[in-house]
């Protein structure tokens, strides 16, 4: 397969754009009117690379909005309004056109071919103080290509991988190989791996250190089902970095009477992102649309109702703290969208805006407006929500620490843990959880395996990720939120003829139940990605590395996905079809 040439020209102005030395306004703002050429852009001094990265990222910043868009709408937690373009309708229905406008690769594979150029440029044997200072940057920016890369093949379903940066026509002419996501998957282990161990670079070199080479690998690994290098990846970058679902982040009713709530996990969008896609703060700059397409009169893109009713359902576990006495119950996961007692109670992701002058009477997406830059020197004149205003989002969130959390959850779930994944959830990864009997199962830590040791004190503060919306009595739970009993049990009876259960000692029933626990807990893990982590951009890539181990795949990813439409049925037939996910 060959190139559009269009990506030579590109690559040969954006050059530019990787050695631009002059100041530095905005850490995005990376405007040149210099020509360089190739033999003047070599990488040997660390001041260089604060450049290089950031003229990376204002490429990035060109498929922010794409990253949400074909992450969502092909899954189950968002659609699309009568009011949404045609381009945007046709990506929610999987039938993409030449002609949509989100359809051009283009953008993707600029970000692509400045990495490949700047690897090439980056001299990494320099060294200042016995220190080779090259390197951290290097292995970030192998980290962007990787992630853009994984974009690419989860749209596409295949990408044209190279290497080398593209400076002529004989090169942009050159065949290079179509790989598919298994084959790119393998491509991106061997170029990363080596490079796990390099310490991120500091804000002076890199404005924005995107995915960490480590928490890439392990969504890789998470993707091929190597389950035990993925947590072992997950688990090096918590460690490393002491990252915890700590309190702060909890929403929680502040009566029982349900009247009144706080809402703190609204504001976990940014202040617990460990990478984000970072925008330029002036409004007349580029910057994402999230927001006027989903906190608008006239809304493009809405929570599917399915989400909005699973969200409205949910258990909720009244209490004072993690831990103590359920003093009330109710339903309503406060990260999502509830109804109580007549009076509409906004807490979370999904807004019901009851508007009856705008004739607004359905739930609105709200994440994106709640941390956006609001700026009144500017207006949307197609947004009747803010008048005499322009909100604007400057970042977006690739990663997130309940991201890192569940994952990992995942990953340890399917080697084959699935009381200590469900810790993940319900009681929180303490040292004193995972060595509680009654709350992580023995047999599943005896091995003491190097990426289940939470021993530092600093892990002392995890809290379950559930009880940031279901409640801080989620932990005492004995009846809803719990494994339910796979045991396969031998009926027998006694002398007087009494029944007796005994549990079974099989080999074979003894795995059996440890599968069908293994597979509850996953489907509660993908539930608890869906209330934490919404309309972001992963759901798409979430159910398709949870169906393709499943034994009924691609039924599975059909038919989840295939709930949001008004003929479910006849969308489950066409996703049938692997090939019908990936745009063409």
């Amino acid at each position: 397969m060959k190139l559009n040439i269009k990506i030579l020209f590109s690559s040969l102005l954006i050059t530019t754009v990787l050695v631009t030395m002059g100041s530095c306004q905005d850490m995005l703002d990376t405007k040149s009117s210099r020509i360089a050429f190739e033999e003047d852009n070599q990488l040997k001094n660390p001041n260089d690379l604060f450049y290089a990265i950031s003229g990376i990222l204002s490429e990035v910043q060109k498929i922010g909005d794409k990253y949400i868009l074909f992450g969502e709408l092909r899954g189950d937690l968002m659609t699309v309004s009568d009011n949404a373009s045609v381009s945007l309708k046709e990506i929610n229905e999987f039938q993409m056109t030449p002609t949509n406008s989100y359809a051009d690769q283009h953008d993707y594979y600029n970000v692509i071919n400045n990495c490949n150029y700047a690897i090439q440029k980056i001299d990494t044997s320099t060294v200042i103080r016995n220190e080779k200072v090259m390197l951290p940057a290097y292995a970030v920016i192998k980290s962007i290509r990787a992630w853009t890369y994984m974009q690419l093949a989860q749209i596409y379903g295949k990408v044209t991988y190279f290497e080398n940066p593209i400076l002529n026509l004989e090169s942009s002419l050159a065949n290079y190989p179509t790989l598919n996501m298994d084959e790119l998957a393998d491509r991106l282990v061997t170029d990363l791996a080596p490079y796990t161990e390099i310490p991120q670079p500091g804000a002076g070199v890199s404005p924005n250190n995107f995915v960490p080479v480590e928490i890439m690998l392990g969504d890789i690994y998470l993707y091929q089902n190597k389950y035990e290098l993925s947590a072992q990846m997950y688990y090096n970058y918590i460690t490393k970095h002491s990252s915890v679902i700590n309190s702060d982040y909890i929403s929680k009713w502040t009566t029982t009477t349900y009247e009144d709530a706080n809402s703190n996990h609204r504001d976990s969008y940014l202040n617990e992102a460990i990478s984000t896609i970072q925008f330029n703060t002036d409004a007349r700059e580029l910057h994402s649309n999230m927001v006027h397409l989903t906190f608008n009169d006239k809304a493009s893109l809405l929570p599917a109702s399915g989400y909005v009713s699973s969200m409205a359902v949910s258990p909720y576990f009244q209490a004072d703290k993690i831990g103590s006495v359920i003093t009330a119950s109710t339903e309503g996961d406060l990260r999502g969208n509830i109804s109580v007692s007549k009076k509409n109670i906004q807490y979370g992701d999904a807004y019901f805006y009851a508007n009856t002058g705008l004739n607004i009477t359905t739930g609105l997406i709200y994440k994106f407006f709640n941390r956006a830059n609001v700026s009144t020197s500017g207006s949307d004149p197609n947004n009747k929500l803010l008048t005499g205003a322009l909100a604007y989002s400057t970042q977006i969130p690739v990663f997130r620490t309940p991201h890192l959390y569940l994952r990992y959850a995942e990953a340890v779930n399917r080697i084959g843990k699935p009381s200590l994944a469900f810790a993940v959830l319900k009681y929180g990864l303490t040292n004193g959880n995972i060595k509680n009997p009654l709350m992580v199962n023995p047999t599943e830590i005896s091995n003491n395996e190097p990426y289940i040791n939470f021993q530092n004190t600093v892990f002392d503060q995890n809290v379950p990720t559930a009880a940031r919306g279901r409640g801080l009595g989620i932990s005492t739970d004995k009846k809803l939120f719990v494994i339910p009993d796979y045991t396969r049990y031998i009926t027998t009876t006694d002398i007087n003829g009494k029944i007796i259960n005994t549990p079974s000692l099989d080999a074979g029933d003894m795995a059996a139940g440890r599968q069908d626990s293994i597979s509850w807990v996953e489907l509660r893990i993908l539930d608890e990605m869906a209330a934490e982590t919404p309309f972001e951009g992963n759901r798409f890539f979430d159910l398709l590395r949870v169906s393709r181990r499943r034994s009924n795949h691609p039924e599975f990813m059909a038919e989840k996905v295939a709930a949001k439409y008004p003929n479910p049925e006849a969308m489950k037939a066409r996703l049938m079809d692997i090939n019908a996910w990936y745009m063409k």
